[in-house]
């Protein structure tokens, strides 16, 4: 298997959609910053993603548009940016929490794909380091 990157690694290879926000979310929610080398780019099963970012809101016009977007784009076999995923413990809601991407995972789902291309951190888990930044 491929060596461990940091999140940085893999926005050099292929620019992550909105960089800030899962870093934010990654050192709030899991304690780790972009330096820590816990990263695998993989395929994962879209089953397996965390339901709590399906869009669920039929009011939620701008988002069900993207949804759209995304959606006719991956029925042209259009190749989309990485999700950024973490894996977690598995639980009702699934074993990968969402970081970035809400609009492409739920355009798998609606188009009934049974995987999708991620950056995925393994902090504590699968031989991945654990958090490299202090609680609260």
């Amino acid at each position: 298997m491929d060596s461990w990157k940091t999140l940085r690694d893999l926005d050099s290879e292929e620019r992550c959609k909105d960089y800030g926000d899962a870093l934010n979310v990654l050192e709030e929610e899991y304690l780790a910053t972009e330096d820590l080398a816990c990263w695998r780019s993989e395929v994962v099963t879209v089953a397996e993603i965390d339901r709590y970012q399906v869009i669920d809101d039929p009011d939620d016009h701008s988002g069900w548009l993207k949804v759209k977007e995304l959606s006719a784009a991956l029925r042209r076999d259009a190749l989309l940016p990485p999700v950024v995923l973490a894996h977690t413990t598995p639980d009702e809601r699934g074993s990968y929490g969402l970081l970035d991407g809400r609009h492409r995972f739920n355009a798998a789902l609606l188009e009934s794909r049974p995987l999708i291309r991620a950056w995925v951190a393994h902090i504590g888990c699968c031989g991945g380091p654990d958090a490299d930044r202090e609680g609260r």
